[in-house]
């Protein structure tokens, strides 16, 4: 059973943010591989800049690094369009089931649970830990984050 994302029909249904990481993006109909860097994710899905037209539909399998960990995740492509000014393809792809929605929503969470651990080391002029960064993350979004994920 196909995860069938609302961002197909309404593309503002997720937040999107901005992100910009290394991923992996194997096309599973023909097993090749390449890496590309992120440009936004939502719990829906995920868009990219690509070289070349990816067709709509085509299947694909997401890898994000994060830290220690790689989350894949299972998603087709919904859009592609050529961007004149850089040469290459925006390309939008959703996530096709609840695993990989859920795999890609923790990753953004821990990138931006990174990256609040730099802004707050900066604003206090001090190394501020993962773990007390991760604690004030949780507390100020766990709410969210589990209405978010049908949790609450």
């Amino acid at each position: 059973m196909r995860y069938t994302s609302t961002m197909e029909n309404d593309k503002r249904q997720f937040y999107r943010h901005p992100i910009k990481v290394p991923i992996q993006l194997t096309k599973v109909e023909v097993g090749s591989c390449s890496k590309v860097r992120s440009e936004d994710l939502s719990q829906g899905g995920l868009s990219f800049f690509w070289p070349e037209p990816l067709p709509e539909g085509a299947h694909l399998q997401i890898s994000i690094p994060v830290e220690k960990q790689l989350f894949k995740m299972n998603a087709h492509v919904t859009h592609c369009q050529k961007d004149d000014a850089m040469g290459l393809f925006k390309t939008g792809v959703c996530f096709e089931d609840a695993a990989s929605a859920f795999r890609a929503k923790l990753a953004e969470e821990i990138i931006e649970i990174r990256q609040y651990c730099e802004k707050m080391s900066l604003l206090r002029g001090k190394k501020f830990s993962e773990e007390e960064s991760a604690q004030l993350w949780i507390e100020r979004n766990a709410e969210h984050f589990s209405k978010l994920m049908g949790t609450a």
